[in-house]
This record gives structure tokens, C-alpha cells and sequence, in this order.
């Protein structure tokens, strides 16, 4: 498509004083209070009965919706989302009950004390706590491992029945939610919910993306009704594959075609109806529960498990579990697995409770929600719980019905409690591979996120890399090593942005005073002046490449022969502040001819002080902003004597990044070179002033911006450059 160059119809006109940084903190004094680490800890440590109330206050939001809830404008919205949802969370908590390699009851439990718990602690309304399949399938790896080592641990002689197992499994389960629920409890006590910042979309994207690959492993093996080895470890769903198709031929052909015409009715509903008429239908159908209850009525008057053979859910006990303690000898050996479910939790949950929050302009906070998801996972561990995170499909059905505060928990709960009190005898006949074909369904946006490649690759390469290797690790080997594996990516990658940092020459325009890239058209540099600019924070980890940079673009001054040179003499250019009349006019204009920069000199007594000519530079010319030589100009008016380097992007810079900058400015004094610095970032720039920078290299040479630097060289004697 070509596009039509606009034509700039506007200028704008700045006029300021001249200032290095010296002059500009003279003339602006910092008014704010500096404060010692001291200060600080003693300010936030101050204790009175009001703080201690409103903390307290803080840490139950709860109080604080109730006290502003709106009842006639929020409360049809909060109990028709809650209640949708709960369609949602009792057949998802039925078949991820069955992927934790536990009860579908326990599903149940997993569902109602979450809800119970965030809707009094939590600060979204959008965030439904319950269970989730990447959650249930790291349960799964954990509880398998663990009861695989404890039944190794009592020998041959001794066996176990299927219920000793279950409650082995129910006792490693709740134990990882402890522990998770510690973890996550004082994350958010320590205020330390930043740490999400660090958790990369591309990274949560490829993981989730591996997670659902192996849920689908998972599931095809129940739904085509085979008893194989659970595997664990490195490469265990190419081991998965290799034992299903080993053992094709113990498939159960009943199971497979009821799991596959209960997909083709999901994917129907939800993509021929749901999505296609989204914009038309006020709430999606809720075909979950649908399908639930009449595959549950089709296989009891059927007698499918009779005729042919296809498992179901059988007996699913009734009531709400007794309180008891989790397996706690067993803590030490989940609370690596724990961890880094934990972080799971938070970063899924979080990330969707922030997308949801810019949708619906809604305030959550960080912190309160790292305590509302530990608060979920201690009290479920009393409760039978495995760990409960949010899921996908129930966040957007609420963003979606319009949920107005965490109160839409409320119906959700009640639906659950009567699932787990009256209805859960109900779906004895419910058939496994029908559970299966659910979870494949609901696996259908996680899978999709391949499509997200594409604009990865196109906005942010080290995005498709990390999203690539995180999703490769995830899927070959374990999914715990992929999730480590991941982090270092994304870590790496800030790593490798530094090591490939761009460093950049840049130029005037000839018509106005714009500083962009010198590769431009109609942008030059000053004769004998170059202006670099380098575009990432100054650190360990960029300081080589800095120098590269810096030597491939202007010169290497070790290279270069020494110049002989009398020491030049910096006017003191703090004066050139309010206390001098000398005005500086920066004209930017988008289409007017503005080479000649104003400078405003009013009649005054007071001249600025005169620089000793140095021979290096004499006679350089910058002419109507083109940089051509004056004519009868020798070798000695293009010669490089002056090297601004742009430090507008240098947001940090340590000590490494220090002694690189200092050593770049000896060497390239040594070889004639006066190195000025210009536009550093007040952070890096109280960092050069404790180093002492000015002490070794002089504060005279550090200007608020590049115009500053430049104008400095028109002005003096030895430079003529007119702009």
C-alpha cells in the first residue's frame, strides 16, 4: 500500500538558557526529602490503631464490597455469572478430579472451598477459583511418583488396597496444596507480587500450549479405555505414545466412539453456536452440563458398562469431607514440585485477572491476590484438596456475563454444595471416556496458541524463541523441567537483548532542529563532531558490546596516533544559566526552513568567558547544516575532535558499565577526543555523582541534552557552527 507523504503545515518555537546538568540542578533545585534506608524502614514500620485497622480491612476486601455494593444495579449480573460458571465448574471438577489420579468427587471439593475462600479474599470479579487442568495434570505426575516410590518402599510381601492407595494419594495431594498455600500466603504477606513482571506472555504461552498436549495425552489413553504405566520423568509422552500404540489392540472400540461423538456434539455447540453467535445469544449455551447429564441418563438406561464394557464414574459419596491434616512427613519431598505449582497458580491466575481488569476498568491488587490464592490452597489442603487455580473458559464467562464483584461466588457455591449433598449420586452413571472427550474440548484454546507464532515472530523475535524452546523442553521432557527451562529463557533473553544492543550515530536535520539517525536523508553530523547514541542500559552484560559499538561506528582511539594537543579550557559553563542573557531558540518545524537556529543576545554587560584555541579544531565549519568545509580549510577541519554520546536510553548503569564508560573517555582523550555526555537519565546520572565521576572526568561535560552539547560547540570560539 503506498502512502501519501503529509506535508507539515506546523513549528513549534523553544526557547531556553544553554545548561549542562550542573547548571540545570543550580537553577532547578530537587525539593524533595532525601531518604536513608533508615527512614524508610522506620516510616513503614510505624504502628498506630488506624493503620492496624485499615491493614486489617485490606486484607478482607470482602468488607469493603459489601460496604459499596450497588445491590440493584449489580446483584441480577453476579447471581446469573455465578451461576453460569458453576454449570461450568461441575463437570469440569468431575473429570479434573480424574485427572489429579484421584476421585471426580475430589474435583468437587476442589471447586467449593476455593470459591468460598476468594470470594471473601480476592479482589477481581472475574477470577473463579476451582480446578484447572494444567494444575490437575502437575498433581497427577506428583501423586503417581510419589505412591510409585511408596509402594516400592514396602516390598513385595505387602500389598495395598485400591482405597489405601486412593487415600496415599489424597494425603500427597493435599500435602502439595499446603505447601503451595504457604508459599503463595507469604509471597503476598511480603508484598512480592511484582515477581509476575518477570513471568514473560511468550513463556506462559508456550507452557500452557506443552500443558495441553500432555492433558490431551492423558485423556486419550482413558478414552480409549487402555491400563498402562503412568510415566514420569524425561521424554514420558513419547514413551505414553510408544505404550498406546503397543497396546492398540486392547483398545476398548465402545469407549473410543462414545468419546468421539461427545467431542463432535462439544465442538458443534461451542464453535457452530456459541462462537458463531456470540454477538446474539446473551449467555453461550452451557453444553458442558448439558452433555453431563444426558450421557449420565443414555448410559444408566443403556447399561452401557453392562453391554459393552465402558467405564463410569461408579460411587461418588455424598456430603462435605471432615477436616483433617495433610500428610505432613511428607512436605520436604512435594515442596520443589509444590513451588513450582505455586508459581503456576499465580502467574495463569493473575495474568487473567489483569486482562480481565483493563476489559472492565476494574482495580485488583497484586498482593491481595497472592494472599486470596493461598488462603484457597491452605484451607483446601484441611478439605481433601489438590491445588485450584482459575481456568480460561469460566474468567471469560464472566468478563462476559458482566460479573460485578467476588459475590457471584455465592451462587456458585451453593450449586456446588448441592452437587456434593444431593445430586452427586446422580452421575454414578456418568461414562469416563464422556469426561475425557470434555477435557480434549476444553484443552481447544490452549492448543490454538500456535497461531500465536506468527506475530511473535513479526513484533518480538526473542518472544517466538522463548514461546518455541519453552513449549520444545515442556513437551519432550517433563513438564516441571520445561517450566524451569523456561524461566531461564526468558532470562536469557534479557540477557541476549543486552549482548545485541544496537548502538546508533546520530545526525541534525539540515531544516530544523530534529537529532534522529544519521543513515537518514537530509540529516548530517558536524564536521569533526560525531553524536552516539547507545540503546540499552550500561551493565556487565552490554559493556563489551558498548565499546564494540562504539569503536566500529566512530573510530578505535588505541588505533589511532596520539595527538598532540595544548589542554583546552572549558569556560565555566555553569553560568550559562538564568544568570546569563543567552538564549537558546531549538526550532522544530515539519516543513519550514528554520536553518538558521535563533539566539536571542540582549545588550548586557556580562560576556561569557573566552576558550583557549586548540589546535585540533580550529576552523570548522558547519554550513546551513550540511557539514561542508570552508573553503581553504586543510585535512585538519574534518579531523574527529569532539564525541557526544546520547545516553537518553542508559536508564542503569553498575560498576562495570562505570569503569567502561571512564576508560572509553581516557582513550579517546588520549587520541585528541573530547568525550561530552548529554541527556543522562537522573538515576544513572546520582550513580555517575557517587562514583565521582565529576572528580575524574568533570561534571563540565555532562549536558542535559545533545542540543545543549551542540550548541555549546557553536558557541565556542574555536567551532563555528552554524545551525
Amino acid at each position: 500500500m503506498v502512502t501519501t507523504p503529509v506535508t507539515p503545515t506546523e513549528h513549534v518555537v523553544l526557547r531556553r538558557h544553554l545548561y549542562t546538568q550542573v547548571a540545570l540542578d543550580d537553577t532547578y533545585k530537587d525539593q524533595s526529602e532525601s531518604s536513608t534506608a533508615c527512614d524508610v524502614i522506620k516510616r513503614t514500620c510505624q504502628v498506630s490503631p488506624k493503620c492496624v485497622g485499615r491493614q486489617a480491612l485490606n486484607y478482607f476486601p470482602v468488607a469493603k464490597t459489601l460496604r459499596g455494593y450497588k445491590w440493584r444495579q449489580w446483584v441480577f449480573a453476579d447471581i446469573t455469572s455465578g451461576l453460569s460458571v458453576a454449570f461450568l465448574h461441575m463437570p469440569q471438577g468431575l473429570g479434573f478430579g480424574l485427572l489429579a489420579s484421584l476421585k471426580p468427587v475430589h474435583g468437587l471439593y476442589t471447586t467449593f472451598f476455593p470459591i468460598l475462600v476468594y470470594l471473601l479474599f480476592g479482589t477481581s470479579p472475574h477470577v473463579s477459583m476451582g480446578t484447572s487442568a494444567v494444575i490437575a495434570l502437575l498433581t497427577a505426575g506428583l501423586v503417581e511418583r510419589e505412591t510409585e516410590h511408596f509402594v516400592s518402599a514396602l516390598g513385595v510381601n505387602e500389598t495395598l488396597s485400591e482405597e489405601e492407595l486412593l487415600e496415599y494419594k489424597v494425603g500427597i495431594a493435599a500435602a502439595s496444596c499446603f505447601v503451595g498455600g504457604l508459599i503463595l500466603l507469604g509471597m503476598g504477606i511480603l508484598r512480592l507480587g511484582f515477581i509476575t513482571n518477570f513471568l514473560t506472555k511468550s513463556f506462559i504461552g508456550g507452557f500452557s500450549f506443552a500443558a495441553a498436549v500432555h492433558v490431551c495425552t492423558n485423556q486419550i489413553v482413558k478414552m480409549l479405555h487402555l491400563k498402562l504405566p503412568m510415566r514420569t520423568g524425561l521424554g514420558k509422552l513419547v514413551l505414553t505414545y510408544i505404550d498406546i500404540f503397543s497396546n492398540i489392540r486392547d483398545v476398548n472400540v465402545a469407549d473410543l466412539i462414545v468419546g468421539l461423538i461427545y467431542m463432535a456434539v462439544l465442538l458443534a455447540v461451542k464453535l457452530g453456536i456459541n462462537e458463531r453467535y456470540k454477538h446474539k445469544l446473551k449467555i453461550p449455551i452451557p453444553i458442558e452440563p448439558i452433555v453431563v447429564i444426558l450421557s449420565t441418563l443414555v448410559s444408566h438406561f443403556a447399561k452401557l458398562n453392562e453391554k459393552f464394557g465402558i467405564v463410569i464414574v461408579g460411587d461418588v459419596p455424598v456430603g462435605i469431607p471432615a477436616p483433617s491434616l495433610p500428610r505432613m512427613e511428607s512436605l520436604p519431598r512435594v515442596a520443589t514440585d509444590a513451588f513450582v505449582t505455586a508459581i503456576f497458580i499465580f502467574a495463569s491466575t493473575i495474568s487473567l485477572a489483569k486482562l480481565t481488569a483493563k476489559l472492565h476498568d476494574v482495580i485488583i491488587d497484586d498482593n491481595q491476590e497472592l494472599v486470596a490464592y493461598g488462603l484457597c490452597q491452605l484451607v483446601g489442603s484441611f478439605f481433601q484438596n489438590f491445588p485450584s487455580c482459575t481456568a480460561l473458559p469460566r474468567t471469560m464467562m464472566l468478563s462476559s456475563l458482566g460479573s460485578k464483584s467476588t459475590l457471584n461466588g455465592v451462587t456458585s457455591a451453593v450449586f456446588i454444595l448441592l452437587v456434593m449433598l444431593v445430586v452427586g449420586q446422580l452421575f454414578v452413571s456418568l461414562p469416563i471416556a464422556m469426561l475425557a472427550a470434555m477435557i480434549i474440548v476444553a484443552m481447544k484454546d490452549l492448543l490454538l496458541q500456535i497461531r500465536n507464532l506468527k506475530p511473535f515472530w513479526h513484533v518480538n523475535k526473542p518472544d517466538f524463541f522463548i514461546w518455541i524452546l519453552t513449549a520444545f523442553v515442556s513437551v519432550f521432557s517433563d513438564l516441571v523441567i520445561g517450566l524451569l527451562a523456561g524461566v531461564v529463557f526468558s532470562m536469557a533473553s534479557v540477557m541476549v537483548v543486552s549482548l545485541l544492543a544496537k548502538g546508533t550515530l546520530l545526525g541534525k536535520a539540515n531544516n530544523e532542529d530534529v537529532i534522529v539517525d544519521l543513515d537518514r536523508k537530509g540529516v548530517c553530523a558536524p564536521p569533526g563532531v560525531k553524536i552516539f547514541r547507545f540503546e540499552s542500559a550500561l551493565y556487565f552484560a552490554s559493556q563489551e558490546r558498548f565499546k564494540n559499538q562504539l569503536f566500529s561506528l566512530v573510530m578505535n582511539p588505541t588505533t589511532s596516533p596520539r595527538k598532540d594537543r595544548r589542554e583546552k579550557v572549558i569556560p565555566d559553563v555553569s553560568k550559562v544559566g538564568l544568570d546569563n542573557p543567552n538564549m537558546v531558540n531549538l526550532n522544530e518545524s515539519n516543513g519550514s526552513d528554520l536553518r538558521n537556529t535563533q539566539v536571542e543576545k540582549p545588550n548586557t554587560t556580562e560576556q561569557p568567558e573566552k576558550d583557549t584555541t586548540v589546535d585540533a579544531i580550529d576552523n570548522v565549519s558547519f554550513a546551513n547544516g550540511k557539514g561542508e568545509e570552508e573553503e581553504g580549510e586543510g585535512e585538519s577541519s574534518s579531523r574527529l575532535h569532539h564525541l557526544i554520546l546520547d545516553c537518553s536510553a542508559m536508564t542503569y548503569i553498575d560498576m562495570s558499565g562505570l569503569d567502561m564508560l571512564q576508560l572509553m573517555v581516557t582513550q579517546f582523550s588520549r587520541a585528541g577526543v573530547e568525550v561530552w555526555l548529554a541527556g543522562v537519565p537522573a538515576s544513572t546520572l546520582s550513580t555517575l555523582a557517587r562514583a565521582g565521576f565529576g572528580d575524574k572526568v568533570g561534571m563540565e561535560k555532562v549536558f542535559y541534552s545533545v542540543f545543549d552539547a551542540l550548541e555549546r560547540l557553536r558557541r565556542d570560539e574555536s567551532i563555528v557552527v552554524r545551525m
